[in-house]
C-alpha cells in the first residue's frame, strides 16, 4: 500500500517487546500510518475501544493477558468485531498458527519476519476490509432507498447524500439537497441551538444526537421534525453524520419530549448504521464477563498508578448495571420507570465524567475500580 493510501489509517500495535514495538512503529509511520502502541494486553483492549483503529497488530505471548485474550474480548463487541486483526508471534508451530486462525484472526505473522511481509499483510487486510465496507454501504443505500423515513449523510455543513423519503418529506429534490445544509432548512428560532448541537456531534463531542426542531418545507410550510444522528462514518476520509429525519406526530409533541420516534424505529436504524459504520456498541453479558476476567483483580492492572476515582450517582450506576446485563435502552427505561431519553442522558453523563468515547470504556473503568457489583 502506497503511503498516499495509508495516510490517516490508524493501526493499533499491541506488543510488550518495547524495542520491537519502536522499530515496527517507526517503519509504519514512515509509510504514512498513524500508529498507537500498547505495551500490554489490558492497555491494548482499552486503546482499541478508545481510538477505533483500522487494523490491529497483536503479539500473542504477553504476561497476564495474552494476544488470544485481547482477540476474544474485541471480537465480542460490535464496536471492534470487524477490525482486521493480525497476530504477531515467535511461535512457529503449526498448531499455534491453526489455533489463531481458527479463532478468526485475519492473519498470523511469525517472528522474525521481513518487513515487506508485514507491510503486504497490512495492505491486504485493509483492502479486504474496505471491500467489505463498500459491500455494506451498497446494502445500506439499497435499504435507504425504500425506507419510509428520511435518511441523510451530512459532512461539514452540507448534505452529501439523501434518500427519496427525505425529498418527499421536505419537497426538495436530491440534487437540491446536495447543495444545502441544515442552516438552509431549520427555522430561525431553532436554528442556532440545533446547528450548535449538530456541529458538536460532528466534531466528536457527542457520538450521537436526538433532537427536535422546526424546518421549512420547500412550499413554505413549517414542519416539526426529529433528527436522530450518529457520527463515525468516514466519507472520502472525513468524518460524517449518518442520520434520519422524521416528521413528529402532533399527539406526542411536548417541550423537551423526544419520544416521537418509536424505539423500534431507532433500534432498526441503529442496526442499519452498524452495517455501514459499526459505531454502536451493543453490550452482551459474554462481553462483560470477558472484561471482568481481564480487568478485575488483574495484577498487571493493579500495579499501575490509580488516578482519583470518579464517583457515579446511584441512578447512573443502576443504569450501568442494566447495560452490563445486556438490556436495551427501552428495557432499562421500563425497569426504571423512566423515559428512554433519560436513560440515554445517564449513559452520556457516565461517559462525560471519565472522558470516555463509548459505554464500554465506562464498563472497563467501573470493573477496574469495583464500582459495580457484577
Amino acid at each position: 500500500m502506497a503511503s498516499t493510501e495509508s495516510n490517516g489509517v490508524k493501526i493499533l500495535l499491541v506488543e510488550d517487546d518495547r524495542a520491537l514495538a519502536i522499530t515496527i512503529s517507526n517503519l509504519l509511520r514512515v509509510k504514512g500510518y498513524d500508529v498507537t502502541h500498547a505495551g500490554d494486553g489490558a492497555t491494548g483492549i482499552q486503546k482499541a475501544f478508545e481510538i477505533n483503529p483500522d487494523l490491529i497488530l497483536c503479539d500473542i505471548s504477553m504476561n497476564e493477558i495474552s494476544g488470544y485474550d485481547v482477540f476474544n474480548v474485541l471480537k465480542e463487541s460490535s464496536a471492534t468485531a470487524m477490525i482486521p486483526f493480525v497476530f504477531l508471534t515467535a511461535k512457529s508451530e503449526l498448531k499455534d498458527i491453526r489455533f489463531g486462525m481458527q479463532l478468526g484472526a485475519d492473519d498470523y505473522i511469525v517472528k522474525p519476519f521481513e518487513y515487506d511481509e508485514l507491510l503486504t499483510s497490512i495492505a491486504t487486510r485493509l483492502h479486504k476490509a474496505e471491500a467489505h465496507r463498500k459491500a455494506n454501504e451498497e446494502k445500506f443505500i439499497a435499504l435507504s432507498m425504500i425506507a419510509p423515513y428520511g435518511i441523510f449523510i451530512y459532512q461539514g455543513d452540507t448534505f452529501i447524500e439523501t434518500n427519496p423519503s427525505l425529498s418527499s418529506t421536505l419537497g426538495y429534490s436530491r440534487n437540491e439537497f446536495l447543495g444545502m445544509g441544515f442552516a438552509d432548512i431549520i427555522t430561525g428560532k431553532d436554528k442556532s441551538t440545533a446547528i450548535d448541537k449538530i456541529s458538536r456531534c460532528l466534531r466528536g463531542f457527542e457520538k450521537d444526537i436526538h433532537i427536535r426542531f422546526n424546518v421549512n418545507h420547500k412550499d413554505g410550510e413549517v414542519l416539526s421534525v426529529e433528527l436522530y444522528g450518529i457520527v463515525g462514518l468516514k466519507v472520502k476520509g472525513k468524518s460524517s453524520m449518518l442520520g434520519t429525519l422524521i416528521v413528529s406526530r402532533p399527539d406526542v409533541i411536548q417541550e423537551q419530549d423526544l419520544e416521537g420516534i418509536s424505539i423500534n424505529e431507532i433500534e432498526e436504524f441503529e442496526k442499519a448504521i452498524d452495517m455501514l459504520a459499526g459505531t454502536r456498541s451493543y453490550i452482551s453479558t459474554e462481553l462483560v464477563n470477558k472484561l471482568i476476567s481481564v480487568f478485575r483483580d488483574n495484577e498487571a492492572v493493579k500495579e499501575k498508578p490509580i488516578e482519583e476515582i470518579v464517583s457515579f450517582s446511584e441512578r447512573e450506576l443502576e443504569v450501568l448495571s442494566f447495560v452490563c446485563m445486556g438490556l436495551s435502552t427501552k428495557e432499562i427505561a421500563d425497569k426504571m420507570f423512566i423515559s428512554s431519553r433519560t436513560v440515554e442522558k445517564h449513559r452520556a453523563n457516565l461517559m462525560t465524567k471519565i472522558n470516555a468515547k463509548n459505554i464500554i470504556e465506562v464498563i472497563i473503568y467501573a470493573v477496574k475500580n469495583k464500582l459495580i457489583d457484577l
